[in-house]
Formats: C-alpha cells, sequence, structure tokens
C-alpha cells in the first residue's frame, strides 16, 4: 500500500472493491478503439467549430461553455467509487434490524436534497468571487485560457495526455453507514457530495466548469448550473434503483458501471473538445 493508498483506503464508504482492479474497470484504450476515439475527436472539433461561427458577440459564448462544462460534469462526475458508494446505500434493501423506516426512493430524495442543499450555495460562491475579479480579466484573455484548458483536459480525457488532477484524495466517510439510519446516511453523503470538492473528481469538466464559472461571474448561474450537477449525480443511484427493481442484482450493476464509467469518460473527452473549438472559434470569429 502506498502513502497515496493509505488515506484513501481508510475513507471508503465501503471495503475495496475488486471493481477498481484493471480486468473490471477497463482502461480507455480497452473499451473503445483508437479508430473510434479518433473518429469521436474529429466530429466533436467539427461540430464544436461550427458552432462557434455562429456564435453570437459579447459574453455569450463564455455563458455557453460554462453551460456545456457543467452539463458534461452532471453527466460525467457520477460513476466514481462514490457513486457507487451512494447506490449501494440508496437502492439496497434495509437491513434487517438497521434504524429507520426508508424506501430507496425515499433515500434517493433525501440524497438529492442534501446535494442540493450544499452544492447551490457552493455554485453561488464561485459566481460571487468571479463577480469581483471578471472585471480584471478581458472576455477574450478569459475565453482563450479556458478554450486551451478544455483541449488540454479534453485529451486528458481521451487518454491522449495526462493533465495535472487537482482534487481533494478522501472519499466518504465509511463510518456512517454502521452508526445511521439509510436516510440519513444517503442525506449526509449528498451534503457530502454537493460542492464537489470534498472528496474524489471523477471528470476534469468540473474543473472547467469552476473555471468558467470565476470567470463569468454570475451567482445565478452559479447556483444553477451546480444544481444541475447535483441532480446529476444522483443518476447512479436512480439507475440502481431501476435495475433492482427490473430483478438485477447490485453486484451485477457494480459489475457494468465500471465499463459504463469509462465510455462515459470518452463522451466527456469529446465534449470538452467540442466546447474547445467552439470558445475558440467563437473568439477568432
Amino acid at each position: 500500500m502506498t502513502a497515496i493508498d493509505a488515506p484513501i483506503r481508510t475513507h471508503l464508504a465501503h471495503p475495496p472493491l475488486e471493481a477498481d482492479a484493471p480486468q473490471l474497470r477497463p482502461e480507455v484504450g480497452q473499451t473503445s478503439s483508437s479508430r473510434v476515439r479518433a473518429g469521436l475527436t474529429t466530429g466533436a472539433l467539427l461540430v464544436g467549430a461550427a458552432a462557434g461561427l455562429a456564435a453570437p458577440a459579447g459574453d455569450a459564448p463564455l455563458t455557453t461553455a460554462v453551460i456545456g462544462a457543467g452539463l458534461l460534469t452532471a453527466l460525467a462526475a457520477n460513476w466514481s467509487t462514490c457513486g457507487m458508494s451512494v447506490a449501494a446505500v440508496v437502492a439496497a434493501p434495509k437491513q434487517p434490524g438497521r434504524r429507520g423506516a426508508s424506501t430507496p426512493a425515499r433515500r434517493l430524495g433525501w440524497h438529492a436534497a442534501g446535494s442540493l442543499l450544499t452544492a447551490l450555495p457552493t455554485g453561488a460562491l464561485i459566481g460571487a468571487v468571479g463577480s469581483l475579479i471578471g472585471s480584471t480579466v478581458g472576455l477574450a484573455w478569459a475565453l482563450g485560457v479556458w478554450a486551451v484548458l478544455a483541449a488540454l483536459y479534453g485529451l486528458h480525457e481521451l487518454g491522449v495526455i495526462r493533465m495535472w488532477t487537482p482534487m481533494r484524495r478522501r472519499q466518504l466517510p465509511r463510518h456512517l453507514r454502521r452508526t445511521m439510519a439509510p436516510r440519513r446516511v444517503s442525506f449526509l453523503f449528498g451534503a457530502i457530495i454537493g460542492p464537489g470538492f470534498l472528496i474524489f473528481i471523477r471528470s476534469s469538466a468540473y474543473y472547467l466548469l469552476v473555471l468558467g464559472l470565476a470567470l463569468q461571474g454570475n451567482p445565478v448561474l452559479g447556483a444553477a448550473l451546480f444544481g444541475v450537477v447535483a441532480l446529476g449525480r444522483c443518476l447512479p443511484s436512480l439507475a440502481a434503483i431501476i435495475h433492482t427493481r427490473a430483478g438485477g442484482t447490485m453486484p451485477g450493476f457494480l459489475s457494468a458501471m465500471c465499463v459504463v464509467d469509462r465510455r462515459v469518460q470518452i463522451v466527456t473527452g469529446a465534449g470538452l473538445l467540442a466546447l474547445a473549438a467552439y470558445a475558440a472559434v467563437a473568439l477568432l470569429a
């Protein structure tokens, strides 16, 4: 166990799973061929560039790019170990002898409420801070820097290059599952996940969302996009509920999500490249 692994493993919401092993969680290259990724990259750049040519003047391109990053984050920031841990708490049948009376649907509601409780003010705060510093950064510089970073992190998601990924190397506190009723655990897990940076950040799109909101400086937009991301991060739990109600098992669901995780990552990379091309062409045009 490395020095980095030690704090991670002690804060896992569940014991370390074999789902983190390469044979169950394939590498990007094993999920899709280089030809498929090259086609996605080319298509994404062309679509983004075409949209950039039609972009209006002013700060609209930056706003559109930030909204795009928010939607990508809502889709892609879910399929982490933390997301799977939450799904196991929310969707799994309550064990006999555990305190509290709840259903998976109610626990999902509690989880969404906890996530929104912390996500909305976080997004508003980032936007408010951005409104104080935004006037010191020109729109052209802001859009240009954002486009370059979006392109680099898009290539990072596609496995072409490696970029620095700042994140807090912690996961959801494991002891809560043993000491609290499932609905309370669902709520607290949501509250911890809501801001995004308190645990592992699964997708690079989150960095572009935060940067864009800081450059845009709009508290209302910040709250709205973080709210969308908070609801999007409930997707694994919703999928787990649907899967188990259809007769599936949680182990089967978790195994399938390990493959879905990588495919979502590839889509995210292509999406970031499309947004980068959009921002760059809009700036030049």
